[in-house]
């Protein structure tokens, strides 16, 4: 331990104390900056431990804790269940899809008002083929597996996906030379469909690309899901097959016995589970650590995304990358330009390391960067941009997914660290997640199958695109379909009320939006918002009406009586 002590305080010039616990190499020290912070830890994966926990102090940082919900009662007290999921993301709810097809009692609790708070929504939507993964890793073997269920599980849950391709601009003859790589990695990672396409052939499929490139690498595997639809069928799938969620749902502590979780203590009461499983993303260390089973650090790496107004969605089909020496090693794909399944086109994301888990602050710098590095196409200017994003990936230092039972806590499980390929891993490591529940199961219950589960998850139509006889049917048997609330996007009331009566209703104007769409297009919902709320008061308190949780009130108090009217 001193050789690693004195090997890392020499190479960083500060000095840094280490510790072996967990099978895992804790790290202490104090730096200037949050870089070295990072760059230290990443260091530290070269001596072969099972991870690495990084408890480096950095100065004038403070890191903050998880944000709270303000909620506190006691209507979970006493809950008995038999498989608690930590999460309620494109994994947990995946998760709880998948042990749905056994008669098993399953709460998932999250922190949050809703599904897919963080990461799940926070991100591109892109199914990416396992071209970017190291071929030994986790990442790779989940990459691929989710990939292949994804068509599928599209017809079964009803989420929108669309298989459009992608294209790795090289920008020289000269990068030819890592032709031998690709197809090395291609074979290791069973990467499927690919082709290799000179620029004059690639502008013939997507005439709007600027000529800056020599060649491409085209995987035409890839492609891309509604990621907030893609976790809300999980959820609602696992639903109606008998599970349950609870959300505004802290855990705040353990109660540990005998190497096992005997209570999980929250914000609305103590819960007692057979098993509990860690799917709590940028927050997973911190659920291992409070079951005394840490042996991992996540840090969090924050990516920027432009939103691009559907009236350019003519000029790009495929997404884009531009490949450059800058991404070779990188623990990033790079980025790109990437087609939505609504119509849009998003430029990002950028990757920085940040200390702030819940950092989704944007800027100009990153802006600027996304034009300069991913504007790839002729006719794109910042003019079209009708909103950005940030989000933060749940990186470990080993930068793998950590997808396995607890070393220490019997009726444990971890699925933690899962960032990018996460969202087309997800159904693969919800399989594996849940036989590694039923396993530990069995030793203290009879396990039988489901069998009144049901895969298929239907939704109402999308009424837009239905024909004008199929629309006036509806809005004969519900007038509400005959009132237009979201211009931009086509939404009516008889969709918002549906959304506020589904299996797991919003509670938010997020919520409604990334359920509806209502409020996602050019005017970002600054002329459905009025009618949203007068929707909104009929189901709650004006005054408790948030954009996306407790912080973020419409309302501070009453004006007149009798609230809000329109004639709606």
């Amino acid at each position: 331990m001193k050789n690693i002590e004195q090997y890392l305080s020499k190479k960083f010039s500060t000095p840094i104390h280490c510790e072996e616990k967990n099978d895992a190499l804790f790290l202490y020290g104090k730096v200037d900056s949050w870089d070295k912070v990072v760059s230290i830890g990443k260091e530290a994966t070269k001596f072969g431990f099972r991870g690495v926990v990084n408890k480096i102090e950095c100065e004038g940082v403070r890191i903050a804790g998880p944000k709270v919900p303000s909620v506190r009662d006691q209507s979970l007290h006493g809950t008995r269940v038999d498989v608690l999921i930590i999460g309620a993301g494109v994994v947990g709810c995946a998760i709880a899809r998948e042990l749905s097809r056994w008669k098993l009692n399953i709460l998932v609790v999250d922190k949050e008002s809703d599904v897919a708070c963080h990461q799940s929504s926070h991100n591109a939507g892109m199914m990416h083929p396992p071209i970017a993964p190291h071929p030994k890793s986790k990442k790779a073997y989940y990459n691929r597996k989710g990939l292949d269920l994804i068509e599928q599980l599209s017809r079964e849950l009803d989420f929108p996906y669309k298989k459009n391709g992608l294209a790795m601009l090289f920008p020289s003859v000269a990068y030819a030379l890592l032709l031998p790589f690709i197809k090395f990695r291609e074979h290791k990672n069973q990467v499927r469909e690919t082709q290799f396409m000179s620029a004059s052939k690639l502008l013939r499929i997507e005439p709007h690309l600027k000529r800056h490139f020599a060649w491409a690498y085209v995987v035409w595997e890839a492609g891309v899901v509604d990621p907030f639809q893609m976790t809300l069928a999980f959820a609602e799938n696992a639903v109606q097959n008998g599970a349950r969620f609870s959300f505004n749902t802290f855990v705040e502590s353990f109660v540990i016995e005998d190497e096992r979780i005997g209570a999980v203590v929250t914000n609305r009461g103590t819960i007692l589970p057979r098993l509990v499983v860690n799917a709590a993303g940028v927050w997973a260390d911190h659920v291992a650590a409070l079951a005394n089973d840490e042996f991992f650090t996540i840090h969090p790496r924050k990516g920027e995304m432009a939103i691009i107004d559907k009236k350019k969605s003519h000029l790009c089909r495929m997404t884009i990358s531009k490949i450059s020496l800058r991404n070779i090693g990188s623990v990033t794909k790079g980025g790109g330009l990437i087609p939505t399944v609504h119509g849009n086109l998003l430029l990002g994301p950028t990757a920085i390391e940040v200390p702030q888990r819940e950092d989704y602050s944007t800027s100009l710098e990153a802006l600027e960067e996304l034009f300069k590095k991913h504007a790839a196409i002729e006719g794109l200017s910042k003019n079209d941009v009708i909103n950005y994003f940030a989000g933060t990936r749940a990186a470990t230092y080993e930068e793998d997914f950590i997808v396995e039972p607890s070393k220490r806590i019997k009726n444990l499980v971890h699925a933690a660290g899962i960032q990018s390929p996460g969202l087309t891993s997800a159904p693969a490591i919800a399989i594996d997640v849940a036989s590694m529940c039923i396993e530990k199961l069995k030793t203290e219950m009879k396990i039988v199958p489901n069998e009144r589960f049901c895969p298929v998850r239907r939704k109402e139509p999308d009424f837009k695109k239905l024909s004008l006889q199929e629309k006036q049917k509806i809005i004969e048997k519900n007038p509400a379909y005959g009132i237009v609330i979201c211009r931009c996007e086509t939404v009516t009331k008889g969709e918002v009320l549906q959304a506020l009566n589904g299996e797991i209703p919003p509670t938010t104007l997020d919520g409604i939006k990334w359920r509806t769409r209502c409020g996602m297009g050019r005017c970002q919902g600054g002329f459905c918002t009025p009618f949203l709320v007068e929707i909104l008061q009929q189901f709650t308190d004006p005054l408790s009406i948030t954009k996306k949780g407790p912080g973020s009130e419409l309302f501070v108090t009453r004006t007149r009586p009798g609230g809000i009217e329109h004639d709606l």
